[in-house]
């Protein structure tokens, strides 16, 4: 998506986001450059870089100041999923759609397309990666019901914690506070620092398939997103529900009528704390987080 108007670059002072900014919005130019679904996207910390990965096994690499596509890199070993920036923007880590166990999780070079360290452990496929917005720590969650803490600069995991269910899970904006759903509908708060002690606070939220987490960026609310194409918001301090949305049709199934998470859209948040975006089969819709209300919806290009 693109504004209506002259490039951030080229004004003074970039314009705050509103509503008739966002509604000024259209696509503007579609790439082709993979033959099957993208199952994640990311952001360099500095804006200037857009990462994907798809399930015909590659990772994409595009320059967001000119919208223009920069290299391809093959990941046809082991697959590629839940690619994210590190705090380097030529640098990240993904997740193995093969060989779960022995390379769990990936830390790549985008500049040299070299394999910087491999983290083994899960003996399921890995499906939540997040990393810590403070230093290079991070965290996985994976189907073997467990979520393991990592460091960059370590291939050993940190610490392991098991859950009853597959785990969701996000850190807050400062990196202090992290947040795990441990079941259908338990939301454990963690403190970093204390992590061994257990969870400072949980929530019981409403209970279902969650798959997706993240704080608003003032870390007052979490986002979490079910299977059924809910959003629901909730309050990060008391665990209340404070507003529901939703984003449109399931998630595909496969023949067995298992959920195919890598079909599954993932929501996100402005850095202003005032917009909400996901997308579905059919739209990606924005709402105003506040009100509730649709600020605007955009349908793909045929």
């Amino acid at each position: 998506l693109r504004p209506s108007r002259p490039a951030l670059s080229s004004m003074a002072e970039p314009s705050a986001l509103d509503t008739k900014t966002i509604q000024g919005f259209g696509i503007a130019k579609t790439y082709a450059k993979n033959t099957d679904d993208i199952n994640s996207l990311d952001y360099s910390n500095d804006g200037e870089f857009l990462v994907t990965a798809a399930n015909d096994d590659s990772m994409c690499l595009y320059s967001c100041e000119d919208a223009t596509h920069i290299k391809t890199v093959k990941c046809k070993r082991f697959g590629v999923s839940l690619a994210r920036f590190t705090h380097h923007s030529k640098a990240v880590i993904c997740a193995s759609r093969r060989r779960a166990t022995e390379e769990s999780v990936r830390y790549l070079s985008l500049h040299d397309n070299r394999y910087l360290r491999f983290f083994g452990g899960h003996t399921e496929e890995v499906v939540q990666l997040s990393m810590c917005p403070v230093d290079d720590t991070f965290m996985s969650g994976a189907s073997d019901r467990t979520v393991r803490f990592w460091d960059l600069r370590d291939a050993k995991a940190t610490a392991i914690f098991e859950t009853k269910d597959t785990p969701v899970l996000s850190y807050d904006p400062q990196g202090l506070i992290i947040a795990i759903c441990t079941a259908r509908n338990h939301l454990k708060l963690f403190d970093r620092r204390t992590l061994t002690k257990g969870p400072f606070s949980t929530f019981s939220v409403e209970r279902n398939v969650w798959t997706h987490m993240t704080f608003t960026p003032d870390g007052n609310y979490i986002l979490m997103r079910n299977s059924e194409g809910y959003l629901n918001l909730y309050d990060s301090f008391k665990g209340n529900l404070k507003r529901q949305f939703r984003s449109g049709m399931r998630p595909k199934r496969n023949f067995s009528g298992n959920r195919l998470l890598s079909t599954e859209f993932c929501p996100s948040i402005s850095p202003d704390g005032k917009y909400l975006l996901c997308g579905s089969d059919t739209e990606l819709t924005c709402w105003n987080l506040e009100s509730g209300s649709i600020t605007q919806s955009w349908r793909p290009l045929d």
